[in-house]
């Protein structure tokens, strides 16, 4: 993903919600925790990374970071107004996780599973893909977390979900948009002739739609799934913790 790609208002408020919110972050990577932070909710991260979540500590001085796995979390129930996954809900079991993630909101919060993917809506981003998957027939692919998202519907602890889809823009140079193709699925198999012949055929594409010295603008969209938590399918009662929020 590109590195200063910026999340539009409207996809964050509707990941989070309108008002300030605790919410829960799972993984520590990608910027998200700090965004969410300066957005004006309190955000704790949880990441089994421990290097992961000793960086976005430093980064982001004032998170609550701690080093778990995200189908065994360290709160008391009811703890959070939201639980955040961005581009990772499919590393976890999401039977396990989505229990464990039902545990800890309070009632009335949501889930948000999010994936950041590639628009290949717009004319030169088709070439784009059609040049890459000459070469690389596993690369770019745009379907990349769908399934994943589609294991919340079928949820018993979130019944009621929706899907909303942001566009969102992020510049690139010409020399970014071939190192995101270098470091594509499959471009270390191959022979560094055909590796240059690539590079080659991407930097005539920048070259024949880019507007010197504005860089490209290259699309994404942020494809997100919210569900409402129903803690009746959970085994035991839940009593929210009005002391705060405390980490055992």
């Amino acid at each position: 993903m590109a590195s200063r790609l910026v999340v539009p208002p409207a996809a964050l408020t509707w990941l989070l919600g309108e008002k300030p919110a605790t919410v829960l972050v799972i993984g520590a990577s990608g910027g998200y925790p700090g965004l969410f932070q300066q957005a004006g909710h309190d955000v704790a991260v949880v990441d089994r990374d421990f290097d992961q979540v000793t960086r976005v500590a430093e980064r982001y001085p004032g998170l609550h970071v701690v080093v778990s796995r995200g189908e065994a979390l360290p709160f008391d129930p009811c703890t959070f107004d939201v639980v955040v996954s961005i581009q990772n809900f499919h590393t976890f079991a999401p039977g396990l996780a989505l229990t464990e993630w039902a545990r800890v909101l309070k009632p009335g919060g949501w889930v948000t599973l999010a994936y950041v993917k590639r628009d290949d809506s717009i004319p030169w981003v088709k070439k784009l893909a059609n040049i890459v998957h000459s070469k690389l027939p596993d690369a770019m692919r745009g379907d990349f977390g769908d399934d994943a998202m589609d294991d919340l519907a079928g949820s018993p602890y979130f019944p009621a979900s929706e899907q909303r889809s942001f566009r969102m823009w992020a510049p690139c140079t010409r020399a970014e948009l071939q190192g995101q193709v270098r470091h594509a699925v499959g471009a270390e198999d191959l022979r560094v002739v055909e590796l240059d012949q690539l590079m080659e055929e991407i930097g005539r594409l920048y070259d024949a739609y880019a507007r010197v010295p504005d860089p490209l603008q290259l699309p994404y969209s942020l494809v997100g799934r919210r569900g409402l938590v129903d803690h009746t399918e959970l085994t035991a009662a839940l009593t929210p913790d009005l002391g705060g929020l405390r980490i055992l």
